[in-house]
């Protein structure tokens, strides 16, 4: 399945278990941004004007006619191969490094600004085995203890300014911003949900409503401490906070709609693409 049908179909499960097609007005329907491993999608019905300030950024190659229950409706959607979850860590891990004629064989060692100094730990992706580490000469701050002693202890921290620089240059790569977007209400699933609730954001069961912002402080508290458990928190929220600002064009405040199932139903592609294949008797 390529990026486009995973991405229709995903928007298609959640507004049907939504309720949302009741009308066939894309105002009623809400945008669907799916954080795979290897790419991610955004998906959303986009209004005449929208669809004009797409065309205009020359994204109307992206609007395609979607049959639902007979009534034809203009889908936007836009697979971003390599700002997935997983592909977009190996890039910021990588940053600056030359891989060529590297033998997967070997364990690459790699040191990133987006990982604690104190951080050591093994991480594969694409065939290829990584040591990953912090900087050799790492940042650290003084911080004021919490108990009846009191005192200072020099605490290892991300340089998170030097990180942002790197990941901001990364997600650069997307020159035009899905137009219309920020304009719908937003359900996030997948790598969204699950890094959200790993960090308390929202509940892994009931799901929640957030700002955009929310990762951003996440993130910065997350760079803030040395954990060598979950080593990766830091990149991965603040990687997911720039997709959604500079990206996706959303604001701060913009309300995120982060859940994994809708009554009971898991949000993915597969309840949209078993209506496609009833729908056309495949």
């Amino acid at each position: 399945m390529d990026g486009t049908d995973e991405g229709i179909f995903s928007w298609f499960t959640v507004n049907f278990l939504l309720e949302r097609f009741n009308t066939h007005n894309p105002s009623n329907t809400v945008a669907a941004l799916d954080l795979g491993g290897g790419s991610t999608q955004v998906t959303f019905s986009p209004n005449a004007m929208q669809q004009h300030g797409l065309i205009e950024k020359k994204l109307g190659g992206h609007i395609y006619s979607v049959n639902i229950f007979n009534h034809n409706m203009s889908v936007y959607t836009h697979s971003y191969l390599g700002l997935g979850l997983m592909a977009a860590r190996k890039e910021i891990l990588t940053h600056g490094l030359n891989l060529d004629n590297i033998n997967p064989k070997n364990k690459i060692e790699v040191r990133s600004e987006c990982i604690n100094p104190i951080v050591s730990t093994e991480w594969s992706y694409g065939g290829f085995n990584y040591l990953v580490k912090g900087p050799v000469n790492g940042t650290h701050k003084l911080v004021k203890i919490q108990n009846f002693a009191g005192g200072e202890v020099d605490r290892p921290i991300v340089n998170f300014s030097e990180c942002l620089k790197i990941i901001e240059k990364y997600v650069g790569k997307i020159k035009n911003k899905p137009e219309g977007l920020k304009d719908h209400e937003i359900y996030a699933f997948s790598y969204y949900f699950d890094r959200a609730t790993e960090v308390s954001l929202v509940d892994p069961f009931s799901g929640g409503i957030i700002q955009v912002s929310a990762f951003l402080k996440q993130a910065m508290d997350a760079c803030d401490y040395p954990n060598t458990e979950q080593p990766f928190t830091c990149l991965d929220l603040t990687f997911i906070y720039i997709l959604l600002r500079d990206g996706f064009g959303l604001d701060p405040t913009t309300k995120l709609y982060l859940y994994k199932k809708i009554n009971g139903h898991e949000l993915s592609w597969a309840l949209g693409a078993a209506f496609n294949i009833i729908q056309n008797g495949l």
